[in-house]
């Protein structure tokens, strides 16, 4: 197994952890987008912070959404492949 697949697979073993760094990564970035422009007060701090919170969200949902979606698809695949199941 190459480092990538072993990044890969730690994700998908540990779902958290994937969501928390995406959070980290947005939040930083959103901070350094306002910094940048001279932006960055108390009332920035807390939009982006709202930002964040809300876009992973929306990730988190969409994420475990294809995760079971997935699950559900290889149990189906699964059941079509048995023999036994398909009467033919």
């Amino acid at each position: 197994m190459n480092s990538v697949e072993k990044k890969k697979s730690f994700f998908d073993n540990y779902p958290k952890v994937c969501y928390t760094l995406y959070a980290v990564l947005l939040f930083a970035l959103n901070l350094f987008l306002r910094w940048r422009d001279g932006e960055l007060g108390v009332d920035e701090w807390f939009i982006s912070a709202l930002n964040t919170l809300i876009l992973t969200a929306g990730f988190v949902w969409g994420d475990r959404y294809r995760r079971k979606n997935f699950a559900n698809q290889k149990k189906i695949n699964e059941y079509l492949k048995n023999k036994e199941n398909n009467g033919f």
